[in-house]
């Protein structure tokens, strides 16, 4: 999300904007900055080095990890904000009502609010269901998509489209001052995905349901944080059982606040058309 935030940014060359661009990694810096952008080191369990990152810094752009520790690296990141006099923040949560079950996503509502609170101008953003999550399970040799969503209807939003309203909203903060935007392009099953694709790469891509009972263990296995998996495996089990009302529901605010078009999943399978090939070439 960070590196199509930073490139989107980067065009926008008639804005006249230093991009503060911040990693804890020096390789990801180090690439940053021969890109021709200014590069800070910024890690969320060093205090000293949150603050110095934002030394300057008039808006910023806040996404943390999956895990628990979001509260307190939020706080950390927030903080430090107030006292380097940033002015706007765009922060990317996830989308929930605020009276909803699910640890994960009230963390999401606890974060926005401690931004209210400390008297920011700010930005919500709120998608729902990834599309680069289908993406990330393509595997060389392999033309199944398996996934926990069952027959679930399901809200799906691209990260490039997520990135540009983050981008409009730093570029002009006036005009998106105090919105919350829940960010879902188009609803479809994982079935219809799997078709979607399909007929995009020509490739006979199909879904495998698999039982959400044993999504915890998967990942767990795969090194998440135990709160985090807990309840973000639970919340899937919902969907899939169509427990979680407005799961489908889409919405214009791309357009509205970029002026393009959303990208839909026809549009997403053919931008990485070459990553889905190859798992066809290679099947069988």
């Amino acid at each position: 999300m960070g590196s199509a935030l930073v490139r989107q940014l980067s065009a926008h060359t008639e804005a006249k904007l230093t991009i503060v661009a911040a990693s804890r990694r020096t390789d990801k810096r180090e690439r940053l900055a021969a890109a021709g952008m200014e590069a800070v080191a910024l890690d969320y369990d060093d205090a000293a080095a949150v603050r110095a990152a934002l030394r300057g810094v008039e808006r910023a752009f806040l996404a943390t990890g999956y895990s628990v520790d979001m509260l307190t690296h939020s706080k950390v990141f927030l903080d430090a904000a107030r006292d380097a006099g940033v002015r706007h923040i765009v922060h990317l949560g996830a989308a929930g009502s605020d009276d909803q079950a699910f640890a994960h996503l009230a963390w999401h509502a606890y974060v926005e609010r401690y931004i209210e609170a400390l008297g920011f101008d700010y930005t919500h953003l709120q998608p729902r269901t990834y599309m680069s999550n289908v993406l990330a399970v393509v595997r060389p040799g392999s033309t199944t998509l398996r996934q926990f969503f069952g027959a679930a209807r399901i809200g799906w939003i691209a990260p490039e489209d997520i990135a540009a309203v983050a981008a409009a909203a730093l570029l002009e903060p006036h005009r998106h001052k105090g919105k919350t935007y829940c960010l879902a392009a188009e609803a479809m099953t994982m079935h219809e995905v799997a078709r979607t694709i399909a007929a995009v790469t020509g490739v006979a891509f199909t879904y495998d349901a698999r039982d959400p009972a044993d999504l915890q263990g998967v990942l767990l296995k795969l090194g998440m944080e135990p709160t985090y998996a807990i309840h973000l495996a639970r919340g899937i089990g919902a969907a899939a059982r169509g427990e979680i009302a407005n799961l489908a529901e889409v919405n214009d605010n791309v357009e509205r606040v970029t002026g393009r078009p959303r990208i839909r999943w026809a549009d997403f399978a053919a931008r990485h058309r070459d990553r889905f090939l190859v798992a066809g070439a290679t099947a069988g």
